[in-house]
């Protein structure tokens, strides 16, 4: 039997969602196919553009009346989002004659807003946060948005209890209340294991932590003018053995790192790079000592931080550092160590003494 061709709608070639002159274009989908689908409807003949297996594209059927039902909702979004550009072109004008910054702040800060919600019922954002998270503008409010709550829904979560259940808290730094999502990478990795993002508390060979590694700093709230950050590496499992306990390490940081809401990502940097203050040096833990914590911390700073130096890495009090420059933790990762076949070859490549051999400690039950 044959099946009649679905109500094809023409409100995209008028609507406001589909005028780019002033809008961005990261807010419409990318496929031209997939977006005639998405707005105008699905031809049955063909199916949808998004599937590409022959027999769903055929099998596939849509709702009773969702073309109606859809074109009506469109309508009734398309002009709650008409008022809100209209009042943005009545801010814009005035943020423009405003003289003083503290105006001009305010008024982009209420501009940002109504361009959030002018966007994120938008059927074309809404799929581009579902179905193509990687395509999400930063620069966008209402993406930042959607990108905050998928990082609430999962990677906060994976963060904070690989941070707690492991210790790095308070074992580090008393607490903190995250508000960017860390990610941590080591780009001189060909290993298909080792590439990528890691998972926070990932146990890592010495091997793959053996160059500085790349940080991503995703932050959701609008930046304007570049914030400031400072990176600390440390490793709060070092064996101190005159006092029968153990001691924290600098084993990497940077200070005075520029970030906004597109500049997000700090490369690998070199010794020479005026952003570093103490040079990179990998967790090169000793045998039969217990596994390590590499404790990655990124801090925001209030100011420029000016003569930087840390006179003993191997005693170093993150909580007196954090103080004295009046630092904010903002973000956190972990991943852990423990000696392996590469870290005699690591230390050997950094110029570091051949490791201590602890005597092994016999545990109560077999290692699985």
């Amino acid at each position: 039997m044959h099946r009649p061709m679905r109500f094809l709608s023409t409100t995209a070639a008028r609507s406001v969602w589909s005028d780019f002159t002033k809008r961005p274009a990261s807010l419409k989908v990318a496929n031209d196919a997939v977006r005639k689908c998405l707005i105008s409807g699905i031809d049955p003949a063909v199916g949808p553009a998004s599937i590409t297996e022959p027999a769903q594209k055929t099998a596939y059927h849509s709702p009773l009346l969702i073309d109606e039902v859809f074109q009506a909702s469109y309508r009734l979004l398309e002009e709650q989002s008409e008022r809100y550009y209209a009042k943005i072109d009545e801010l814009e004008a005035k943020k423009t004659s405003a003289n003083d910054e503290a105006s001009k702040t305010k008024l982009q800060k209420r501009i940002d807003q109504l361009r959030l919600k002018a966007e994120e019922k938008n059927p074309e954002v809404l799929y581009n946060a579902r179905f193509a998270p990687g395509s999400m503008d930063p620069t966008q409010p209402v993406y930042r948005k959607y990108m905050k709550e998928a990082w609430k829904d999962y990677d906060l979560m994976i963060t904070m209890q690989r941070v707690e259940q492991l210790k790095m808290i308070p074992d580090t730094l008393p607490t903190f209340e995250p508000t960017t999502d860390v990610k941590v990478s080591f780009p001189h990795n060909t290993e298909a294991e080792f590439v990528g993002a890691i998972t926070p508390g990932t146990i890592l060979p010495t091997f793959a932590v053996s160059r500085p590694p790349q940080i991503s700093v995703t932050n959701f709230d609008s930046i304007q003018d570049k914030v400031l950050y400072t990176v600390l590496l440390v490793n709060p499992d070092t064996p101190d053995l005159d006092a029968n306990s153990f001691s924290t390490t600098l084993h990497y940081g940077l200070h005075n790192v520029a970030l906004d809401n597109v500049n997000c990502t700090i490369g690998p940097m070199l010794d020479s790079d005026p952003h570093v203050f103490q040079r990179y040096e990998p967790l090169v833990p000793e045998k039969n000592a217990q596994l390590q914590r590499a404790c990655l911390w990124v801090l925001k700073q209030s100011q420029p931080l000016q003569n930087v130096s840390v006179e003993e890495p191997s005693k170093f009090d993150i909580r007196g550092f954090v103080e004295k420059h009046a630092l904010v933790p903002v973000g956190a990762h972990i991943w852990r160590q423990q000696f392996d076949r590469s870290v005699n070859a690591v230390r050997a490549e950094y110029g570091l003494p051949a490791g201590r051999v602890f005597a092994r400690v016999r545990r109560p039950h077999p290692m699985p």
